[in-house]
Formats: structure tokens, C-alpha cells, sequence
């Protein structure tokens, strides 16, 4: 190699993403707070207080997607965005009009049309991760450190691996504040979990609802009264029964 081109391949550098920068400021700026507004809170505090929290959170998911690559949804590398298939048999893939194009193969040609079908490849990440409950203020503090572990290392020149690192775990604490941010159950109903409560229902059947639907079970059941058809010139003379005043 001449020492011309030595000269022209070190001084390529790297070269950073077109909107990087940008995100990142808002990545940071957006986090920066979060900290702060959730030491203001404890443990069983009301619902609305962490809105907020839930928001600031989604807002720096969506920034922090934005910088990792995209994510394929069904794995499919043709529809990565299409429908999901909810009835995929063992061994297919996730995407809808790819397993469509295998039963409709299967149907009609039998196993040489499904050895041309797309087979099932290899399956990325479903989207984000849901974290399992249960839902605890605590559970929202440990995502938050470890995000605020995360976007300490930050950089313009940080490998994409970081940035999906950071959005998965921003998507979980978001999951966490959002359920946090729900009415409370209450009424202790599975059924209408933000229900009222009834005052008069008995212990264990708060729920104003259900309540409401035992009681009108358990009414009796009534012939219902028809009146009596006024006709049109009886309800003419009903509503001038009084005279008018003169002039």
C-alpha cells in the first residue's frame, strides 16, 4: 500500500449517523429529570402521579427506537411490519400472509408446493419486551437505574447494541409506569377493575356494576302497564282545556 492511500484510509475516520446528535441530546435532556420525580414518590402513591413519569418515559422510548435499528415485528425479512399470525403452527414463522401463502401451498400442492413456501426463519425479538408483573414502585426505580446506567456510556460513536439495549429497557420501565399510572382495582372486581364502589353492597361485592346487575336479577318479574291510546283530537282538547285570554 502507498503511503497515499495509508494516508487516505486514516483520515476517513468514523462517521457518525445523520441525526444522531440531535437524538441523543433529546435522549439525554428527556432522562435527565426522571430520577428526581420519582424520588418525590413512595410507595402507594395515587395513580395520577405517575402519569407523568409514564409520558417522559414513552417519550425517550421513542427517541431511543429511533436510534437503534429498526426492529422486525413478524422476523419475516419481506412484511417485517405486517400482521401477526396468532394461529402459527410449530416450527413457522410470525408473519401472517407468509404462513397465508404456506396453508394456501399446502392446500393445493401438498409438500412440494410447501418446500417453495417461505419457510420459517429465524425469529428475531417479537417487538419490545413486556416485563412480568407485578408492578411495584420499587420494580420502576430498579428500570430507572439501570437506564441510568446505560445512558451515562452513551456516545455519538457508540455501537447500535447500545442503543437497543437502552430502548428495551426504557420499553420496560415504561410498562412498569404505565401500569402504575391505572386506577387502582378497588372494588377488587376482575371483571370492571376502575369500577366505583357501592357503598350499600355487601363485604366482597363493592363493585357498583355487578352490584347492580345482582339487583336487577334478583327483582321480581312484572307485567308491564300499557296506557291507554289518547287519540289525536282528545289530546288536542287536553292541552287547551283552558281559555284564552281575551284580545
Amino acid at each position: 500500500m502507498s503511503r497515499q492511500d495509508q494516508h487516505s484510509s486514516s483520515s476517513r475516520g468514523y462517521s457518525v449517523p445523520t441525526g444522531r446528535p440531535y437524538a441523543l441530546k433529546e435522549l439525554q435532556a428527556s432522562l435527565g429529570s426522571l430520577g428526581d420525580h420519582l424520588r418525590e414518590l413512595y410507595d402507594g402513591s395515587r395513580p395520577a402521579e405517575y402519569e407523568g413519569i409514564a409520558d417522559a418515559l414513552y417519550t425517550a422510548f421513542q427517541t431511543a427506537a429511533g436510534l437503534a435499528p429498526a426492529k422486525s415485528y413478524t422476523g419475516c425479512p419481506e412484511h417485517p411490519n405486517g400482521a401477526l399470525d396468532p394461529e402459527a403452527p410449530d416450527g413457522w414463522g410470525r408473519c401472517l400472509i407468509c404462513n397465508d401463502r404456506r396453508r394456501l401451498g399446502l392446500r393445493s400442492q401438498g409438500s412440494r408446493a410447501a418446500a417453495a413456501a417461505p419457510a420459517a426463519a429465524e425469529q428475531r425479538r417479537l417487538g419490545y419486551p413486556v416485563p412480568a408483573p407485578p408492578y411495584t414502585h420499587e420494580a420502576l426505580r430498579a428500570r430507572l437505574r439501570t437506564v441510568e446506567d446505560q445512558r451515562f456510556h452513551l456516545g455519538l460513536s457508540s455501537p447500535a447494541e447500545d442503543f437497543v439495549r437502552i430502548a428495551d429497557d426504557l420499553h420496560r420501565a415504561f410498562i412498569v409506569a404505565r401500569e402504575l399510572s391505572r386506577p387502582r382495582n378497588a372494588s377488587g372486581c376482575s371483571e370492571h377493575p376502575g369500577a366505583p364502589i357501592d357503598p350499600d353492597a355487601p363485604p366482597g361485592e363493592a363493585c357498583i356494576f355487578c352490584a347492580g346487575r345482582k339487583r336487577r336479577a334478583q327483582r321480581s318479574a312484572q307485567t308491564p302497564e300499557m296506557l291507554p291510546r289518547i287519540r289525536r283530537g282528545e289530546r288536542r282538547q287536553l292541552q287547551r282545556r283552558f281559555e284564552r285570554p281575551p284580545g
